[in-house]
């Protein structure tokens, strides 16, 4: 039995909160929960998914290191991995993704999920996964079996 049902929040810096908040809004279309300051920091909660939020925090005079880094060179925290809605919406992304600079939109088939990777404004890693119904999460999706695929949708 696990005492954990889910996370909660994720905490990151950022160099500048209005343009993390803006990009999120755009690119994944949600809005900010709370966004308060208190004893120096500015702080904020942005929802990415029914029950986990980004934690982001701008703390003047903290330098935030900005743009890509290799993976596994990110720090304590590679990369966040979130769940699509479903397949519309994960296409949707991609397509905002692409339209925002924040990454090649390039789609990794890993065999029971489909993956998209991005940067945001600070430089965060993330990933944005479609879950394929009813595939099952097995030993074929090892690095040897995963591919690149092309958009099943029409992007304008």
């Amino acid at each position: 039995m696990s005492f954990i049902s889910g996370m909660h929040h994720v905490s990151t810096l950022t160099a500048d909160m209005d343009r993390l908040i803006a990009f999120y809004e755009r690119v994944l279309d949600t809005s900010v929960v709370l966004d308060m300051e208190e004893e120096g920091l500015r702080h904020a909660f942005i929802p990415l998914g029914p029950t986990t939020l980004l934690h982001p925090f701008e703390i003047p005079g903290i330098d935030v290191p900005q743009g890509e880094l290799p993976m596994f060179e990110r720090g304590r925290i590679d990369h966040i991995a979130m769940i699509a809605t479903d397949e519309a919406a994960f296409w949707e992304v991609r397509r905002r993704v692409i339209a925002e600079g924040a990454g090649t939109g390039e789609v990794t088939d890993f065999g029971p999920h489909y993956g998209l990777s991005l940067l945001d404004p600070d430089g965060l890693w993330l990933e944005v996964v479609w879950i394929k119904p009813g595939a099952p999460f097995d030993a074929t999706s090892t690095r040897a079996n995963w591919r690149t695929v092309e958009p099943t949708v029409s992007i304008p």
